[in-house]
Protein backbone atom coordinates (compact mmCIF):
# COMPACT_ATOMS: atom_id res chain seq x y z
CA UNK A 1 0.00 0.00 0.00
CA UNK A 2 1.35 3.42 -0.96
CA UNK A 3 2.26 5.75 1.91
CA UNK A 4 0.25 8.98 1.88
CA UNK A 5 2.56 11.99 1.62
CA UNK A 6 2.21 15.63 2.61
CA UNK A 7 4.21 18.43 1.01
CA UNK A 8 6.41 20.74 3.03
CA UNK A 9 4.19 23.72 2.21
CA UNK A 10 1.05 21.88 3.31
CA UNK A 11 2.81 20.71 6.48
CA UNK A 12 3.87 24.21 7.52
CA UNK A 13 0.32 25.53 7.07
CA UNK A 14 -1.44 22.57 8.72
CA UNK A 15 0.84 22.55 11.78
CA UNK A 16 1.30 26.31 12.07
CA UNK A 17 5.11 26.10 12.10
CA UNK A 18 7.85 27.91 10.22
CA UNK A 19 10.47 26.68 7.78
CA UNK A 20 13.12 27.53 10.39
CA UNK A 21 11.43 25.47 13.12
CA UNK A 22 11.13 22.46 10.83
CA UNK A 23 14.80 22.45 9.91
CA UNK A 24 15.93 23.16 13.46
CA UNK A 25 14.03 20.06 14.59
CA UNK A 26 15.68 18.15 11.75
CA UNK A 27 19.15 19.27 12.89
CA UNK A 28 18.29 18.24 16.46
CA UNK A 29 17.32 14.76 15.18
CA UNK A 30 13.70 15.24 16.24
CA UNK A 31 12.66 14.44 12.68
CA UNK A 32 14.53 11.60 10.91
CA UNK A 33 16.41 12.51 7.74
CA UNK A 34 14.71 9.67 5.88
CA UNK A 35 11.33 11.34 6.35
CA UNK A 36 12.45 14.17 4.02
CA UNK A 37 11.52 12.80 0.59
CA UNK A 38 12.57 14.80 -2.47
CA UNK A 39 10.19 14.56 -5.43
CA UNK A 40 9.92 16.32 -8.77
CA UNK A 41 6.86 18.54 -9.24
CA UNK A 42 5.80 20.92 -11.98
CA UNK A 43 7.53 23.72 -10.02
CA UNK A 44 10.77 21.75 -9.57
CA UNK A 45 12.06 19.72 -6.61
CA UNK A 46 9.95 19.73 -3.45
CA UNK A 47 10.15 18.01 -0.05
CA UNK A 48 7.44 15.60 1.03
CA UNK A 49 6.91 13.62 4.23
CA UNK A 50 5.03 10.48 5.27
CA UNK A 51 1.82 12.19 6.34
CA UNK A 52 0.78 10.22 9.43
CA UNK A 53 4.29 9.95 10.86
CA UNK A 54 5.25 13.60 10.46
CA UNK A 55 1.93 14.94 11.81
CA UNK A 56 2.17 12.68 14.87
CA UNK A 57 5.82 13.67 15.43
CA UNK A 58 5.17 17.41 15.19
CA UNK A 59 2.16 17.05 17.50
CA UNK A 60 4.44 15.32 20.06
CA UNK A 61 7.14 17.99 19.69
CA UNK A 62 4.64 20.81 20.22
CA UNK A 63 3.09 19.00 23.19
CA UNK A 64 6.35 18.37 25.05
CA UNK A 65 8.76 21.10 23.89
CA UNK A 66 8.10 23.18 27.03
CA UNK A 67 8.58 20.16 29.29
CA UNK A 68 11.90 18.86 27.89
CA UNK A 69 14.91 20.35 26.16
CA UNK A 70 15.11 19.53 22.44
CA UNK A 71 17.98 17.11 23.10
CA UNK A 72 15.97 15.29 25.79
CA UNK A 73 12.93 15.25 23.55
CA UNK A 74 14.93 13.78 20.66
CA UNK A 75 16.08 10.96 22.92
CA UNK A 76 12.54 10.28 24.14
CA UNK A 77 10.98 10.35 20.67
CA UNK A 78 13.67 8.16 19.18
CA UNK A 79 13.17 5.67 22.00
CA UNK A 80 9.49 5.75 21.14
CA UNK A 81 10.38 4.04 17.86
CA UNK A 82 10.81 0.86 19.91
CA UNK A 83 8.72 -1.94 18.37
CA UNK A 84 5.33 -2.32 20.05
CA UNK A 85 6.10 -5.90 21.10
CA UNK A 86 9.20 -4.71 22.96
CA UNK A 87 7.26 -1.88 24.63
CA UNK A 88 4.64 -4.44 25.66
CA UNK A 89 7.36 -6.55 27.32
CA UNK A 90 8.72 -3.49 29.13
CA UNK A 91 5.26 -2.64 30.45
CA UNK A 92 4.67 -6.21 31.56
CA UNK A 93 7.97 -6.28 33.45
CA UNK A 94 7.00 -3.07 35.27
CA UNK A 95 3.56 -4.45 36.12
CA UNK A 96 5.14 -7.60 37.56
CA UNK A 97 6.87 -5.44 40.18
CA UNK A 98 3.54 -4.24 41.56
CA UNK A 99 2.48 -5.73 44.89
CA UNK A 100 -0.52 -8.08 44.91
CA UNK A 101 -2.44 -5.71 47.16
CA UNK A 102 -1.78 -2.78 44.84
CA UNK A 103 -2.89 -4.78 41.79
CA UNK A 104 -6.11 -5.73 43.54
CA UNK A 105 -6.99 -2.30 44.94
CA UNK A 106 -5.79 0.05 42.20
CA UNK A 107 -3.71 -1.61 39.47
CA UNK A 108 -6.40 -3.65 37.73
CA UNK A 109 -8.77 -0.69 37.56
CA UNK A 110 -5.97 1.48 36.18
CA UNK A 111 -5.19 -0.98 33.39
CA UNK A 112 -8.87 -1.37 32.52
CA UNK A 113 -9.64 2.36 32.51
CA UNK A 114 -6.72 4.06 30.75
CA UNK A 115 -4.31 3.52 27.83
CA UNK A 116 -1.62 1.03 28.83
CA UNK A 117 1.35 3.43 28.80
CA UNK A 118 -0.51 5.96 30.98
CA UNK A 119 -1.77 3.26 33.35
CA UNK A 120 1.71 1.75 33.80
CA UNK A 121 3.27 5.18 34.34
CA UNK A 122 0.80 6.03 37.10
CA UNK A 123 0.88 2.50 38.50
CA UNK A 124 4.65 2.36 38.96
CA UNK A 125 4.59 5.60 40.95
CA UNK A 126 1.50 4.67 42.97
CA UNK A 127 2.89 1.25 43.86
CA UNK A 128 6.06 2.87 45.22
CA UNK A 129 4.03 5.38 47.25
CA UNK A 130 1.78 2.63 48.61
CA UNK A 131 4.84 0.72 49.81
CA UNK A 132 5.82 3.75 51.93
CA UNK A 133 2.54 3.54 53.92
CA UNK A 134 2.13 7.32 53.92
CA UNK A 135 -1.26 7.69 52.20
CA UNK A 136 -4.68 6.20 52.77
CA UNK A 137 -6.34 4.25 49.97
CA UNK A 138 -8.62 7.20 49.18
CA UNK A 139 -5.58 9.52 49.00
CA UNK A 140 -3.84 7.07 46.67
CA UNK A 141 -6.85 7.25 44.38
CA UNK A 142 -6.67 11.06 44.47
CA UNK A 143 -2.99 10.81 43.53
CA UNK A 144 -3.93 8.44 40.71
CA UNK A 145 -6.26 11.06 39.23
CA UNK A 146 -3.56 13.72 39.60
CA UNK A 147 -0.96 11.58 37.79
CA UNK A 148 -3.31 10.66 34.97
CA UNK A 149 -4.64 14.18 34.44
CA UNK A 150 -1.60 16.34 35.21
CA UNK A 151 1.60 14.33 35.22
CA UNK A 152 1.22 11.75 32.50
CA UNK A 153 4.49 10.51 31.05
CA UNK A 154 6.67 13.15 32.69
CA UNK A 155 9.83 11.26 33.57
CA UNK A 156 12.51 13.94 33.92
CA UNK A 157 10.75 15.50 36.90
CA UNK A 158 10.24 15.07 40.63
CA UNK A 159 7.05 14.17 42.46
CA UNK A 160 6.41 15.69 45.89
CA UNK A 161 3.70 14.64 48.32
CA UNK A 162 3.05 17.08 51.14
CA UNK A 163 0.73 17.48 54.08
CA UNK A 164 -0.77 20.64 55.50
CA UNK A 165 -3.26 20.49 58.37
CA UNK A 166 -3.60 16.77 57.77
CA UNK A 167 -4.50 17.10 54.10
CA UNK A 168 -2.30 15.59 51.38
CA UNK A 169 -1.49 17.47 48.21
CA UNK A 170 0.82 16.72 45.31
CA UNK A 171 2.90 18.44 42.68
CA UNK A 172 5.37 17.58 39.94
CA UNK A 173 8.28 19.91 39.21
CA UNK A 174 11.10 20.00 36.71
CA UNK A 175 14.23 18.23 37.91
CA UNK A 176 16.47 20.40 40.14
CA UNK A 177 13.87 23.17 40.40
CA UNK A 178 13.86 25.07 43.69
CA UNK A 179 10.80 24.62 45.88
CA UNK A 180 9.77 26.97 48.67
CA UNK A 181 7.05 25.79 51.05
CA UNK A 182 5.31 27.32 54.04
CA UNK A 183 6.73 26.31 57.42
CA UNK A 184 3.62 24.33 58.31
CA UNK A 185 3.82 22.20 55.16
CA UNK A 186 5.58 18.87 55.59
CA UNK A 187 7.01 16.94 52.64
CA UNK A 188 6.29 13.27 53.30
CA UNK A 189 7.52 11.83 49.99
CA UNK A 190 9.68 12.90 47.08
CA UNK A 191 11.24 10.99 44.22
CA UNK A 192 12.84 11.57 40.84
CA UNK A 193 10.27 9.80 38.68
CA UNK A 194 12.73 8.39 36.15
CA UNK A 195 14.50 6.30 38.82
CA UNK A 196 11.33 4.26 39.42
CA UNK A 197 11.43 2.95 35.85
CA UNK A 198 14.96 1.54 35.91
Amino acid sequence: MDIQLISKKELLVECGITYGQLYRWKRKKLIPDEWFIRKSTYTGQESFFPREKILKRISDIQKYKNTYSLDELAEILNKDNTPKDEKKINNESLIQKWSDYFKQEIGEELLNSYPEDEAVYAGVILNDVMNQNILSLSELKELREFLINRGTLKFNAELYINRKLGLAFYFIVEKNSQIILEDNVKTIYSTHIETLFK
